[in-house]
């Protein structure tokens, strides 16, 4: 049990940890042109949610573009709607790092470790040195993932724990609610997302299951904005509430249809692991233009309940 919780947690840190040195060589990479590309974002949603969706799956944060895009609405330098529109895109791009998690190299995690770290080394803090860093953060993800699948054995031959996931495969809401927790708690989306294709692909939870935990870490990663926005302006505090009733009201949605959704992304490819990477996606882009069309009434209804 021990050993099994220290691969969990150490799993999950590696995961977090990669997602982060990759996420930041990326932004550094994009330099100062991410900001301003967003700066630029004065005209219509259309451009702010392309250009959202461009930019975090360049970097492959939506924490940096949410964190980013809160603190220029309270600098007055983006209006709330085109902010709005940056948080659809960043909702979406941010699923590139699921589609990159559902290929099966974690065996190769080590070797892109190595070769990272080597170009790196070799070409130092200069744009390839960056390249070799985020191809070293994306190996150690890999290998925080092959942690995790490590635990598989414990978990298959535990009675209570295998219950557990079995009920979460009766229970969708309950499933929603573990994955927000999770990713609340850890504070990475990209954790809970491994993680559940780890389950997935080891035969321990179902894809009805699988997606309710990916759509629970919608609503968790809700919290960074949140916090970024304390002590902010009321369009600043407006900016976050979009993103958290955005992934609300969605999720709720895609509960309502929660058989369509499966049904959809098992036509879509043979393995779990790409399944699930692909529900997160269409899951997002269908979010995405829900909303489009209706976001100037979303803004007037942010404004009424966050009032100056």
């Amino acid at each position: 049990m021990r050993d099994f919780i220290i691969g969990a947690l150490g799993g999950a840190a590696l995961i977090m940890f990669g997602v982060e040195v990759m996420s930041g060589a990326l932004e550094r990479l994009a330099g100062e042109g991410l900001r301003h590309v967003l700066k630029a974002l004065t005209g219509t949603v259309a451009k702010a949610f392309v250009a959202g969706t461009v930019l975090t799956a360049l970097i492959q944060s939506s924490t940096a573009i949410t964190v980013l895009t809160v603190g220029f609405v309270d600098a007055g330098l983006l209006p709330v709607a085109s902010a709005v529109g940056i948080i659809y895109g960043a909702n979406l791009g941010t699923t590139a790092t699921a589609q990159l998690m559902a290929f099966e190299i974690t065996d190769y995690a080590l070797l892109l470790v190595v070769v990272g770290y080597v170009v790196r080394s070799v070409a130092g803090r200069r744009a390839v040195g960056e390249v070799g860093l985020a191809v070293l953060g994306l190996g150690i993800a890999f290998l925080g993932l092959k942690v995790l699948h490590g635990g598989v054995a414990f978990i298959r031959d535990s009675e209570l724990t295998r219950q557990l996931f079995v009920q979460l495969a009766h229970h969708p809401a309950g499933a929603v609610l573990a994955g927000m927790a999770a990713t609340m708690l850890v504070h990475s989306g990209s954790a809970t997302i491994g993680l559940t294709m780890v389950l997935a692909r080891a035969g321990l939870i179902d894809l009805t299951a699988a997606i309710a935990l990916m759509l629970g870490d919608n609503i968790g990663t809700c919290i960074t904005a949140q916090i970024a926005s304390i002590g902010r302006s009321a369009a600043a505090r407006r900016t976050a509430w979009a993103h958290t009733l955005f992934n609300v009201i969605t999720v709720f949605m895609a509960v309502v249809i929660l058989p369509v959704l499966v049904s959809t992304v098992k036509a879509s490819a043979p393995e779990i692991g790409r399944q699930i990477a692909n529900a997160h996606t269409l899951f997002n882009l269908l979010g995405a233009l829900l909303f489009l069309p209706l976001t100037g009434r979303f803004v007037k209804l942010l404004i009424w309940l966050v009032p100056k």
